[in-house]
């Protein structure tokens, strides 16, 4: 669509000019983001199908680890004995 404005003319043409201007470069806008969104939706929807597919497999620990147990009380408190208390005599 080619818009021709003179500047010249009529004020009523120069501003039907400019919004058929203004919807020209809108609809063009719309293209790309539309264009753009298809490429987004698409790596989302590859993205999620990832995602399902790994939160869904059994974990794989490495060669030789062994996970062990956290005892958070004797990191906390230390590793005493009762022979350690000190009594106030």
């Amino acid at each position: 669509m080619d818009v021709t404005v003179h500047l010249d003319g009529d004020p009523d043409t120069r501003i039907e000019g400019f919004f058929e201007a203004k919807v020209f470069e809108l609809t063009e806008r719309i293209k790309v983001l539309e264009g753009a969104n298809a490429e987004l939706d698409q790596q989302n929807s590859e993205l999620r199908e990832r995602v399902q597919k790994l939160s869904s497999r059994q974990p794989q620990w490495p060669k030789g680890y062994h996970p062990r147990r956290h005892n958070s009380h004797a990191k906390k408190h230390g590793n005493w004995q009762p022979s350690e208390r000190h009594h106030n005599d």
